[in-house]
C-alpha cells in the first residue's frame, strides 16, 4: 500500500497542479526518488546535492517533523502521510492554540484529521473531553499565519466554535 504525499503550492508546477500524490517507498528518500521519476525536478527542489533537506523545506511524516532524511522517523509504513512544507522567507511559522467546541452532530466527524489534510497546518491535540452531547478539544496548530487563519475559518465553516486559548 502506498503513502500519501501532500505537495505545497510552490511545487505543484512540477506535479501538473496536483496537491496530493501517492508514492511507494520504505523511506522518505525512496518516495522523493519515485516522485522525481514521475515528476522531474521534485527531488532537486527539496534536496541538495548531498541528498539533505534544503533549508527552505520542512518534511513531516504523520505530523512528526523530520530533522533529516536519516532520521529514524523517515522510515515509512503503508498508509503514512508525508507533508512537504516550504519555509517561505519573511513568513515564519506560527503556532496557534485554540479551544474547539464540537456540537453533538459533529462529534463523530473526523474534522481535525480533515483539517490537517486539506490545509498546510500541523495539528496537535493537547487535551480533549468528548461526551454524547458535546466535544471539547484544546488544539495546537502550526503553519504559516495565513494558513492558520484559513484553518480557523475552515473549522468555523464546518460548525465548530473556535476560541483562542490563552496560556499564562
Amino acid at each position: 500500500m502506498p503513502v500519501t504525499v501532500r505537495i505545497p503550492e510552490a511545487l505543484r508546477h512540477l506535479t501538473g497542479g496536483k496537491g496530493e500524490l501517492t508514492a511507494e517507498g520504505k523511506t522518505v528518500n525512496e518516495v522523493f526518488n519515485e516522485l522525481d521519476a514521475r515528476f522531474p525536478g521534485v527531488r532537486q527542489w527539496a534536496l541538495d546535492d548531498e541528498g539533505a533537506l534544503r533549508s527552505y523545506v520542512n518534511v513531516f511524516v504523520n505530523r512528526h517533523a523530520l530533522q533529516s532524511l536519516d532520521d529514524e522517523s523517515a522510515r515509512l509504513s503503508p498508509g503514512d502521510f508525508v507533508s512537504v512544507i516550504p519555509v517561505i522567507e519573511g513568513a515564519a511559522k506560527s503556532m496557534r492554540k485554540v479551544y474547539l467546541t464540537f456540537p453533538q452532530e459533529l462529534i463523530k466527524q473526523p474534522l481535525i484529521f480533515q483539517l490537517g489534510h486539506e490545509l498546510n497546518v500541523v495539528t496537535n491535540i493537547r487535551g480533549a473531553s468528548v461526551s454524547d452531547e458535546i466535544g471539547l478539544v484544546a488544539l495546537e496548530m502550526e503553519g504559516e499565519k495565513d494558513e492558520l487563519d484559513r484553518a480557523i475559518e475552515w473549522l468555523k465553516s464546518k460548525g465548530v466554535k473556535v476560541e483562542p486559548l490563552n496560556e499564562d
